[in-house]
Parts: structure tokens; C-alpha cells; sequence
């Protein structure tokens, strides 16, 4: 939910306004650039956060997934 939006109702299942949040606009976690809908890939990968080692879900864009993730021996797609 963004009340960013002038015309947010606060209730994003019923908003007529679809698309025109922030939120609604994904971007490539590795360089950036703007990801079509339907075109980001998600990845499972390490992180540290506040010091403890896990795993995160990011977004990236289908040219960073084959530059850095794809041939990868760790990918296991479901």
C-alpha cells in the first residue's frame, strides 16, 4: 500500500489504479534498470543481515540472470 498516491484507497486488492504505484514498478536488483511485468526472474541468494548468514529472494532483469546466475550449479528451479 502507498498513500503516495493522490488516488490511493489503501487497499491495494481493490484498487482501480493499478500500475501506478511505486510499488507496482520493479526494478533490477543488480543494475537497476526498470523490469517489465512478467519479465523479472527471482533468485535465492546468500546474505548477511545484522551479521547472520542466509538466503533472500531478489528480482533481476532476464540479462543479469544469464550474466550472473544462470550456469550456476546452485539453481534449482521447481
Amino acid at each position: 500500500m502507498k498513500r503516495e498516491n493522490l488516488n490511493c484507497i489503501g487497499n491495494c486488492r481493490l484498487c482501480s489504479v493499478l500500475g501506478e504505484c511505486p510499488a507496482d514498478h520493479v526494478h533490477c536488483e543488480d543494475c537497476g534498470t526498470e523490469i517489465e511485468p512478467g519479465e523479472g526472474i527471482e533468485v535465492e541468494v546468500e546474505a548477511v543481515q545484522n551479521g547472520r548468514h542466509g538466503t533472500k529472494m531478489i528480482t533481476v532483469c532476464p540479462g543479469c540472470f544469464a550474466e550472473y546466475y544462470q550456469g550456476d550449479e546452485t539453481i534449482e528451479f521447481d
